[in-house]
């Protein structure tokens, strides 16, 4: 679920019409955690990922985010500084809009609900995944982190897989999914070894996404990397 899957196709269209088209590079920071929510950038093309700073000075990624999404639109709505940093993490087209163009739009055609809704659902969706990384042994932690990113950014090619164009470096699961790179990478081999996954070097292709979903479930008794009480999960 996206901002554009909530709206018309003219509620859309307003939006891209209304703002200024840019482009940006791979790795160009979109969005900086803690600054000035001054606009929203209405993503058209592209992949970006969502990463926030903890007091330790590491910057987690917490999620990806593709076409159809809406980015910053919380911060301007409630006038507070960005909670996260916003990286491409391949080329991208992005349609830039000032604030108060933004609230007038969403006040414009009353999509108050509609933004609560994505935020409520996107919260709901994190937390689940917060709940399920904490009690899962490793080997099903990191399915289900793969599980998540196919269901928020992965796309159907002609065969009936599921294509997740990552960008991101395999690290980035093992933090995601709250693992050491080794232990990541070794539940990664087992997913591909067992025909669940095709492991590309910066895509990740769903085989069987039943047999993902089953393994994403096990709940096996490993505790070996269970992630300490309070550590950061995604």
């Amino acid at each position: 679920m996206n901002f554009r899957s909530l709206v018309s196709p003219d509620v859309w269209r307003d939006l891209i019409e209304r703002g200024r088209r840019r482009t940006y590079r791979s790795q160009a920071v979109l969005l900086a955690q803690g600054e000035s929510p001054d606009g929203v950038i209405a993503l058209v093309d592209g992949l970006v990922k969502v990463a926030q700073g903890n007091e330790a000075g590491d910057r987690l990624t917490l999620m990806l985010r593709g076409p159809g999404e809406v980015l910053g639109e919380m911060g301007v709505l409630l006038d507070r500084p960005r909670s996260a940093t916003v990286t491409a993490v391949r080329p991208c087209t992005g349609v830039v809009m000032a604030a108060h163009a933004f609230r007038g739009y969403v006040a414009r055609h009353c999509l108050e609900s509609v933004l609560y809704r994505l935020s409520v659902d996107r919260l709901n969706s994190q937390e689940r995944l917060r709940a399920d990384l904490a009690h899962l042994p490793p080997p099903a932690r990191l399915a289900r982190v793969v599980l998540h990113l196919a269901d928020e950014v992965g796309h159907r090619d002609g065969t009936g897989s599921v294509v997740v164009e990552l960008g991101i470096p395999r690290e980035d699961l093992a933090t995601m999914a709250s693992m050491s790179r080794s232990s990541a990478l070794a539940a990664l081999a087992r997913l591909q070894s067992a025909g669940i996954v095709t492991l590309g070097r910066r895509r990740l292709i769903v085989r069987d996404y039943a047999l993902l979903r089953a393994a994403a479930q096990n709940d096996g008794a490993d505790d070996s990397e269970r992630p300490p009480r309070g550590a950061p999960t995604v």
